[in-house]
């Protein structure tokens, strides 16, 4: 039985980074650092405090990942991204969970494998500040709030239009408005959820969950902000140009999570079309698609390309100006065509 979870890098799918591979990124000024997602972290809390009593959890995969944190000690362990997102749930940042999950998870990084593989601890008990946490200064999440307030705000779009009707005869309309309204609109090209909009309406209904297409109303917004959150950690934790530039650091960066399904949006592209846009990184980018839908055609597939690649062409220099105040009104707006309470 495999007990790991999936790690990705920009190359895909990969390994956790052995030692020479920690070695060679070390000598070349890069840190290897491997971002946790939120269940991981969630799953890494719950055995810290519950032991084997731990409900929900492979305990076998948390053990696994200990393993690894001891036998590749120079391997970076970071839940930041992770905790932005858990102790971002409510209207202000909760600062007091920030740090009592960073305790929980600097414990297990850090406690002797023989001890925690037994079992034989008590974090109450034997738990005391490793490193002590500085004071968090400012707002933690505005790094990155215009980034997922743009992502949510496509996602409501993507839905708005889904819900008017998925049915072949759509497919090329809605690919087409979402293209539109995201350059004349929203004033900033999501290539990550552009895609995501094309394998919904291209006919691949598995993506349909992401969007929360057949949740309840009282349950649409959460599973939103959690794609765009998800949409986040796929997109800057396994890019190394992208989260060196937010942390401004030299890091060969790693993601781990519990669930692979997304990255199959960021599978298989056949173009790949970069734009330079220097400091401005938030829009360095957009991937097409594998062309593998089927409600669309080859004649539609071209004439896309022909669009997106035209349409990059001509924004080359556009910089991206952060409108909170418009980007809010749209959200409003959205959420109300969505029937979100």
């Amino acid at each position: 039985m495999n007990f790991s979870y999936n790690c990705f890098s920009e190359k895909g799918e990969v390994s956790l980074p052995d030692k020479v591979f920690t070695t060679s990124c070390l000598e070349d000024g890069f840190q290897p650092i491997v971002f946790l997602d939120s269940c991981v972290c969630l799953h890494i809390i719950k055995v810290v405090e519950h032991k084997r009593k731990a409900q929900g959890v492979n305990i076998q995969r948390i053990l696994a990942l200990k393993e690894y944190i001891a036998k590749y000690p120079e391997t970076r362990i970071d839940p930041f991204f992770a905790f932005l997102e858990l102790c971002s749930q409510k209207e202000s940042f909760d600062f007091e969970k920030f740090e009592d999950f960073r305790h929980r998870i600097d414990f297990f990084t850090q406690v002797p494998i023989k001890i925690f593989k037994s079992f034989n601890y008590d974090f109450y008990r034997d738990f005391f500040v490793f490193r002590r946490i500085p004071p968090m200064k400012g707002d933690p999440m505005e790094p990155v709030n215009q980034i997922l307030k743009n992502s949510y705000c496509t996602l409501l779009k993507i839905r708005s239009l889904a819900t008017k009707g998925l049915t072949k005869s759509n497919a090329e309309y809605n690919i087409d408005a979402l293209a539109d309204w995201m350059t004349n609109e929203l004033n900033i090209f999501r290539g990550a959820e552009y895609k995501l909009g094309m394998n919904i309406f291209g006919g691949n209904t598995e993506f349909r969950k992401m969007i929360g297409l057949d949740n309840k109303p009282k349950d649409v917004k959460k599973k939103l902000k959690g794609t765009a959150w998800d949409m986040f950690h796929s997109k800057f934790t396994a890019n190394s140009f992208r989260i060196s530039e937010i942390l401004q650091k030299a890091i060969y960066p790693f993601f781990l999570t519990s669930d692979a399904n997304l990255f199959k949006i960021f599978q298989n592209f056949s173009i790949e079309i970069v734009k330079d846009g220097g400091e401005n990184f938030v829009t360095s980018f957009v991937m097409t698609s594998d062309f593998s839908y089927p409600h669309l055609d080859d004649t539609f597939i071209e004439k896309n390309n022909k669009k997106l690649f035209y349409l990059f062409v001509n924004r080359s220099n556009h910089q991206h100006l952060f409108n909170e105040e418009k980007v809010d009104r749209m959200i409003s707006e959205l959420e109300a065509e969505n029937n979100i309470p």
